[in-house]
């Protein structure tokens, strides 16, 4: 029997809206699975309801911008304390030192070399798409694809990494609200053993 594909996604405030790109790109896949995506709800949640919503999902996004805000941290807390299969996103900007201190503890949690750092929100798209779609093609068929699903999904997936799909055109105009242009890349945060990015120390009270 199919099984539903359940995703929660936390993101720190200045990230609200990129949540919307894992739901858009679920809509557009070439093959439809029972999926359900959970968040803490915009007036706010309980400990034991955020516990509730986290406990039994197949991915745990993390989107991680400038500074660490509630709920994030909580919820970060509780996908590690469930042992979620978690997958962290941090967009390459200066940083507060709250957010310094939180990446330090969370790469304790889950490695460096396990995130995922994206400039744009196309380039955020891309790698969420990639994680969908690997999610999706469990090794055990979880979902209930069928054998041209599969193959269906085997196509996009290298229309992903080859850096196909999405498109700008693609994705909404409230998701993607910038260009493509990357303009400040910072490669040396996918090495562990550098430091962490600058700090913002304006938006520090």
């Amino acid at each position: 029997m199919a099984e539903k594909l359940r995703i929660y996604v936390a993101a720190t405030a200045d990230l609200e809206a990129q949540r919307g790109v894992i739901g858009h790109l679920l809509a557009h896949l070439p093959v439809q699975v029972g999926a359900e995506i959970r968040r803490c709800p915009p007036e706010g949640a309980s400990y034991d309801d955020l516990f509730e919503r986290i406990s039994n999902v197949d991915r745990f996004y993390f989107l991680m911008g400038r500074d660490i805000t509630a709920p994030a941290g909580v919820e970060w807390d509780l996908a590690m304390e469930l042992q979620r299969p978690a997958l962290p996103l941090r967009r390459r900007n200066p940083i507060t030192p709250s957010a310094f201190l939180f990446i330090t503890q969370a790469i304790l949690q889950v490695p460096l070399k396990e995130w995922r750092f994206f400039q744009t929100n196309l380039e955020l798209a891309r790698i969420i798409a990639q994680d969908l779609i690997e999610l999706i093609l469990h090794p055990q068929n979880r979902y209930g694809l069928t054998a041209g699903e599969v193959l269906l999904l085997e196509q996009r997936l290298q229309a992903v990494k080859a850096g196909q799909w999405p498109q700008m055109d693609d994705l909404p105009a409230d998701i993607l609200g910038e260009s493509g242009v990357i303009l400040d890349a910072r490669p040396d945060l996918d090495n562990p053993l550098t430091d962490l990015p600058t700090f913002d120390a304006a938006t520090e009270s």
